[in-house]
């Protein structure tokens, strides 16, 4: 299913039944900072979830990890009176996240290649996940990106529901494809077990699907327009979906570059967008849904609300109401998250093009390591004495 696509025809009855529903229902509850109940025993929340300072520390030990690597073979090399400079040559984390984050844009082009069959955006939200939860254990220096990049594009497929065959997938390769598919047929168990086999993963796409939907439904009820043949004389309800989702897709997949997969809840990273897109679309008042329809500010819902709790037999004794989740502060604790997601991506410098080769990719091949590169000697050799274990074994 390709959730960017939508017909009018399933539109339509949805945004009618939602008015009719909504006109007396209390405002939905929406996440603030902690996890919805299904995400709360996941593997992305208990597994692959982190603070900005977390993220930082696996980067680095990733890192000083790879540089002592590359110190040892360099003191063997000297030893041996291979090397006269014994000065390391390395990245520091800030250059892997660097790589890492062009790598990211070009597995977004790649994936745009995949016209026959059509990717879902799920796809790409699985595989940039992935590619990115791999390189908080590993560094760029060890497992080179676009051998990676391939791969956990190629099992994302399979984990989004969307399985295609290794050949179909190598045709999108421009070139090497024999070298490309011995790769990523040989890395694909690897990769899986790096990410410790928790390959579902919570993407943005449909949360922000579900929001749109609702800000539409919100926005003609609040214009007090409930003509059935609205959507079919004007045709703009149908058209501002979809082009509020196509544009909230495009932002989702920009703002992958970013951490916010690792650092904020999928529906929160959803709404994020949304308000994005409302900065552009004023007359929306897209703030102004999420705090007063979401979060229930508006006067009439928490009118609705106090009049419901109030209906019923009196002396039915009903659970204390946490005043944590009361609208204000659902919609202070909210804001916060919303401002933070904000000024994640307003310092984050994106990467729009692809432009020369900057100096962190010459490093990168010069402390690339060998026993990870299947052109090297070093991996052949490897390989053989593999090869003569396992026979042996038979």
């Amino acid at each position: 299913m390709n959730f960017t696509i939508f017909e009018e025809d399933d539109i339509d009855p949805y945004l009618k039944l939602f008015e009719a529903s909504q006109a007396d229902a209390p405002a939905p509850a929406i996440p603030e900072s902690g996890p919805t109940p299904m995400e709360q025993d996941h593997t992305q929340f208990c597994n692959w979830h982190f603070s900005p300072s977390e993220l930082i520390t696996l980067r680095s030990d990733c890192n000083a990890n790879a540089l002592k690597r590359l110190q040892k073979t360099l003191d063997t090399e000297t030893t041996n009176g291979e090397n006269v400079d014994n000065s390391p040559v390395g990245l520091d984390p800030d250059q892997e996240f660097k790589i890492v984050k062009h790598y990211v844009y070009l597995m977004k082009i790649l994936f745009s290649k995949f016209t026959t069959p059509q990717l879902p955006n799920e796809v790409y939200g699985f595989a940039v996940t992935y590619f990115k939860r791999f390189y908080l254990n590993h560094s760029v220096m060890d497992f080179y990106p676009r051998d990676i990049m391939l791969t956990c594009l190629y099992v994302a497929c399979k984990a989004a529901d969307f399985p295609i065959g290794l050949q179909t997938f190598i045709s999108h390769i421009p070139r090497n494809q024999e070298r490309y598919s011995y790769l990523v047929l040989n890395s694909e168990l690897f990769l899986m077990e790096s990410l410790g086999y928790d390959l579902w993963v919570f993407t943005p796409y449909q949360a922000l699907i579900g929001f749109v939907i609702d800000l539409v439904a919100y926005q003609r009820r609040i214009c007090g327009v409930h003509s059935d043949s609205y959507l079919i004389e004007n045709q703009s309800d149908s058209q501002l979906v979809d082009e509020l989702c196509k544009d909230g897709v495009d932002l989702i997949n920009l703002w992958y570059q970013t951490d916010l997969c690792l650092t904020v809840h999928p529906s929160q990273f959803a709404l994020a967008v949304l308000v994005e897109l409302g900065h552009t679309r004023p007359q929306l008042d897209v703030e102004v849904f999420v705090r007063d329809e979401l979060c229930g500010c508006d006067p009439i819902q928490k009118f609705k609300q106090h009049s419901d709790d109030d209906d019923g037999d009196e002396s039915e004794i009903k659970p204390k109401k946490d005043a944590k989740y009361d609208p204000e502060s659902r919609w202070k604790e909210l804001s916060s998250r919303l401002d933070f997601i904000r000024q994640t991506v307003d310092e984050f410098q994106f990467i729009t093009d692809l432009g020369p080769v900057g100096q962190e990719e010459i490093i990168l091949d010069e402390c690339r390591n060998p026993l990870y590169n299947i052109e090297s000697d070093e991996y052949a050799q490897a390989k053989s004495r593999a090869d003569s274990l396992m026979a042996m074994l038979e």
